[in-house]
C-alpha cells in the first residue's frame, strides 16, 4: 500500500510525502506482526518494548534517512539525544505498546518533522483502522485526506474526556484524582492507551478534552501539530502553549478550554 492509495491527498511538501510513506511503512510492519508471536521485554518501570517496536522503527528510519540523510532522528527506541541539526524527525514507531502486546487494537505510529524545535509535519497512523491523521504547519489537519476540526462543545457537561495513565505512582494518583473529577462532570470518559491517537481525536472532534501528566517528545510531536491544525488548544498544565520538551499536557476543543483548564486548576489545589 502506498501513501497516495491510502491518503487521497497530496502533501504540500516533499517532507510531508516522506512522512506519510515512513509512517505507513512502519504501520504495515505492525499490522503484519499484530497476531503473530512476539518478544516482549521490560525497559523500565511500567514500560515494555516488543520486537515490533524495533522492526517498525527500522522501516520508518530507512525511508527518512534515504530521503533526508542530513536530518537527525530522535526515536523512542533510540532515545539518545540526536546530533545538532536544524531538522529533527521525532518518532514513536509504536505508540500504545502495552495495547499491542496484549492484542488490544488501539495503537499507532507517530512521526513528526521539526525545525528548531517546532513541528512542521505530523503523521499519526492507525494501521488496523487504516486511519491516517496528517498535518503540515499552517495548512490544516486531515484524516485520510478529509479535513478535520475540533468540536464546538463549550461545556464539560456535554464533553467526552480522554486521559492516559502516568507510570510514576505519585503522578498516577494525582492524575486519577483529576480524571475522576472530570469524568464525574462530563458525559463520559475514555482511557485509550495511545497518546498520539488521543491528541488526534481532539483535533478531529472525537474527544473534547485530553490530559496526560507524563509524556515524552515522541508521544506528542505529531499529535500536537495535528490537534492544533484542527483548531484545538494544546498546552502544558500551567496553560502555556505546549512545547516538545515533554511533561504534562492538556488538549481541548477551543470553546471548552477555559472551563476545562479551570476545572484542572481547581482540582489540583484541593
Amino acid at each position: 500500500m502506498n501513501s497516495r492509495a491510502l491518503y487521497h491527498h497530496s502533501p504540500a511538501t516533499a517532507q510531508g510525502e516522506i512522512a506519510l510513506r515512513a509512517a505507513i511503512a512502519a504501520g504495515r510492519v505492525l499490522e503484519k506482526k499484530f497476531y503473530a508471536a512476539r518478544e516482549v521485554r521490560s525497559k523500565g518501570y511500567r514500560d515494555i518494548v516488543t520486537d515490533a517496536d524495533f522492526a517498525a522503527d527500522r522501516a520508518a528510519r530507512r525511508i527518512v534517512q534515504r530521503a533526508f540523510p542530513q536530518h537527525a532522528i530522535l526515536s523512542e527506541e533510540d532515545a539518545a539525544p540526536p546530533p545538532r541539526a536544524e531538522y529533527v524527525w521525532i518518532m514513536d514507531p509504536l505508540d500504545g505498546t502495552t495495547n499491542y502486546a496484549r492484542r488490544i487494537p488501539i495503537f499507532s505510529v507517530s512521526l513528526a518533522l521539526t525545525r528548531r524545535g517546532q513541528p512542521l509535519v505530523g503523521v499519526v497512523y492507525d494501521p488496523l483502522r487504516r486511519e491516517c491523521f496528517f498535518a503540515e504547519r499552517g495548512r490544516g489537519a486531515f484524516l485520510n485526506g478529509i479535513k478535520i476540526r475540533a468540536s464546538h462543545i463549550d461545556s464539560l457537561e456535554r464533553a467526552v474526556v480522554g486521559y492516559e495513565l502516568a507510570r510514576e505512582p505519585k503522578l498516577r494518583a494525582r492524575g486519577l484524582n483529576l480524571f475522576a473529577q472530570l469524568a464525574n462532570t462530563s458525559i463520559t470518559a475514555r482511557i485509550g492507551g495511545s497518546a498520539a491517537l488521543s491528541l488526534c481525536y481532539v483535533g478531529a472532534g472525537r474527544l473534547d478534552t485530553y490530559m496526560q501528566l507524563t509524556l515524552s517528545p515522541w508521544d506528542v510531536a505529531a499529535g500536537i501539530l495535528i490537534a492544533r491544525e484542527g483548531g484545538a488548544r494544546v498546552t502544558h498544565l500551567d496553560g502555556k502553549p505546549a512545547t516538545l520538551k515533554g511533561g504534562a499536557y492538556l488538549a481541548s476543543a477551543p470553546k471548552l478550554f477555559p472551563e476545562f483548564f479551570k476545572q484542572v486548576q481547581v482540582t489540583r489545589e484541593q
